[in-house]
């Protein structure tokens, strides 16, 4: 095994609700048990961990994203489009944290803290549309549009739950949109109420997706048909409460494993990319890289 020497930590501040600063050392010393050498930075914007990651992924053995999902997307986008390969390793600190329960990852410090001190990996596939990585999730319709228009506060106070807040405040409003689907040489036209690319276990904070596995060159497509509102409503909680594999046998839901796909967005509605606001009129995506994560 490679002796991995050092360790960058790589945060949003609003991490632990705004409290990571106040964590960091008790961090960096668990850490430096095992580690020689443990540095720590912050995102200068929005935006800004992507670009810490590529100027230092050559710098560092491992690479720990803390912070939720947008926070480790932007990490493993920067590494990716680097030249390097570090370990990526996660404490996961959002709403919905739905990477890091793919890989059995505690919420608690830790254990978190535990999992990077391990040191078990798992080789992990990501999608590529051309432009960015996604690590788990492209999707759009019902209750996707409240992971970008969700308020901090109600996020605090409810967590996960809070998108289905505000799920419920549009369900008489549930519109359906026009897409084609080409997936490995099948063709689907339709109206859909939702629709989701996904890998790993978890979307919303929910296990929907068990037994997945998270490096077989395929990942998860769900597309869900509108029909009448109330009808769609329930093919949507069960598909959150009981997982993909309850809605097998409705014909008004495709689910499929691929490797490649082409959507057209013919409404340009938004889509959320691994949670992020995301607007195309048409996608390519593949699967294809994979990259090591650490995991529980």
């Amino acid at each position: 095994m490679k002796d991995y020497q050092s360790v960058l930590i790589l945060y949003n501040p609003n991490a632990m609700r705004g409290k990571i600063d106040e964590k960091l050392p008790y961090i960096k010393k668990r850490l430096l048990v095992r580690y020689p050498s443990v540095d720590a930075m912050v995102s200068p914007n929005e935006d800004g961990l992507e670009e810490l990651a590529l100027k230092h992924a050559s710098k560092y053995d491992i690479i720990v994203a803390c912070g939720g999902d947008g926070t480790i997307h932007q990490v493993i986008n920067g590494v990716m489009k680097s030249e390097s390969r570090p370990l990526i390793g996660i404490l996961p600190y959002g709403t919905c944290n739905d990477l890091s329960h793919s890989l059995d990852i505690d919420h608690d410090l830790d254990k978190a803290i535990d999992c990077i001190l391990r040191l078990n990996t798992t080789e992990y596939d990501l999608m590529y549309d051309g432009k960015d990585y996604i690590t788990y999730s492209l999707a759009t319709g019902y209750l996707t549009r409240s992971a970008y228009t969700t308020g901090k506060n109600i996020k605090k106070r409810l967590g996960r739950f809070a998108y289905f807040v505000s799920a419920l405040r549009s369900l008489f409003r549930l519109k359906s949109f026009p897409m084609t689907i080409k997936v490995d040489g099948e063709v689907i036209d339709d109206k859909f109420a939702y629709f989701m690319l996904m890998n790993g276990v978890s979307a919303g904070g929910f296990r929907i997706n068990k037994g997945e596995n998270l490096d077989n060159k395929k990942v998860k497509m769900v597309a869900i048909k509108k029909t009448n509102s109330f009808a769609t409503f329930f093919r949507f909680m069960r598909l959150f409460f009981f997982g993909i594999k309850s809605l097998k046998k409705d014909k008004c839901v495709y689910i499929r494993d691929t490797s490649k796909i082409e959507l057209k967005n013919h409404s340009n509605i938004p889509f959320t990319l691994d949670g992020e606001k995301d607007e195309f009129l048409k996608k390519n995506i593949e699967v294809k890289k994979s990259i090591t994560l650490i995991k529980r």
